[in-house]
């Protein structure tokens, strides 16, 4: 009988923790958003308990440079009592979201961003993961999703170096705009147009920090390297890949090479004259070559190297330009 009082004594202990533990949390973050010019809410009240402690958020918008970039209808944060640093922001489906002032409709099955720390006073990054099932973002003007995918399904996790993290995951099914998949197999002279769907997006890669991840970081981290081990995407059969590694310098210029890999190559030359990416006078120079390198390779597939020096960047000795800024 004893034991049964203090089981409920200690059952009822722990309840007045987890309420009031997310009562601090909401009184915290309605502190943290009272005059902030980055980020706000029309309420914020505490949720979850019994099982779980957080917040839920009415109206969350957030800004740059005093611009208003998104704005959603309501979202959760929370995490379960027994491990109150693994941190879970939920989107409820369907709702109305603002980007960039533009309305969108978000529908889909469920859309979660988990967060994760290590127990320490900065609390350094122990992991985030990005998990949505048949997402679908749609203009509330227009009668087809600007974006959609079966699934999106990305993480990022820390390695023994505490500077260097993985980054990896799938888009599987992602929707190209309606028209286009047939707008650029017409004018490329596909004899197959290509399918509205991208059948996959894959990433596998190494960055590399110049400090920390840690959740209390007052500035944002710069990118120091890129260890590309396979970005890939598959396309009506047709496939291309990127590996290779760069550098990236404290404004943040890349130095290094990217490999391209590609499948069916005169099918992606076609693809690249009608996107207005190859400038015609190119098509004859670099069809030779790709015949030529197709020769050579085992399976038929183009190596291409993509280079980065001094701030600009060139395809197989062809010049591009300027290089993109990695910060």
């Amino acid at each position: 009988m004893r034991g049964r009082v203090w089981a409920v004594v200690l059952a009822g202990g722990l309840g007045l923790v987890d309420w009031g533990a997310g009562q601090g949390m909401a009184l915290w973050l309605r502190g943290a958003l009272d005059g902030s010019d980055a980020a706000g809410a029309a309420q914020v009240t505490a949720t979850g308990f019994p099982a779980r402690i957080g917040v839920q958020l009415d109206a969350p918008w957030g800004a740059n440079a005093g611009m208003r970039v998104v704005a959603l209808e309501r979202a959760t944060i929370t995490a379960p009592v027994w491990n109150p640093l693994a941190w879970t922001l939920d989107l409820p489906l369907p709702q109305r979201v603002e980007v960039q002032g533009l309305p969108f409709a978000l529908t889909g099955t469920a859309a979660a961003l988990t967060v994760a720390a290590a127990p320490a006073p900065d609390l350094p990054l122990a992991g985030v993961t990005l998990r949505m099932q048949a997402p679908a973002l749609q203009l509330e003007a227009a009668k087809a999703p600007s974006l959609a995918a079966e699934s999106v399904d990305l993480a990022l996790r820390p390695t023994e170096d505490p500077q260097t993290y993985t980054l990896a995951g799938a888009i599987v099914g992602a929707a190209l705009p309606p028209g286009l998949a047939a707008s650029l197999s017409r004018q490329a002279g596909l004899e197959r147009p290509l399918p509205d769907l991208l059948e996959q997006v894959s990433l596998d890669a190494g960055v590399g920090l110049a400090q920390p991840l840690v959740l209390l970081s007052p500035a944002p981290v710069a990118v120091s390297a890129l260890d590309l081990r396979r970005a890939e995407l598959v396309w009506g059969g047709h496939r291309i890949s990127v590996s290779g590694h760069l550098t990236v310098d404290a404004e943040g210029t890349p130095e290094g090479t990217l490999t391209i890999a590609l499948s069916d190559f005169p099918v992606w030359l076609d693809l690249g004259l009608a996107a207005g990416l190859v400038p015609p006078e190119r098509k004859a120079m670099l069809a030779a070559m790709g015949d030529y390198l197709s020769k050579q390779s085992p399976d038929g597939s183009v190596q291409l190297p993509l280079s980065f020096a001094n701030g600009r960047m060139s395809l197989a000795a062809l010049p591009l330009g300027p290089a993109p800024r990695l910060r």
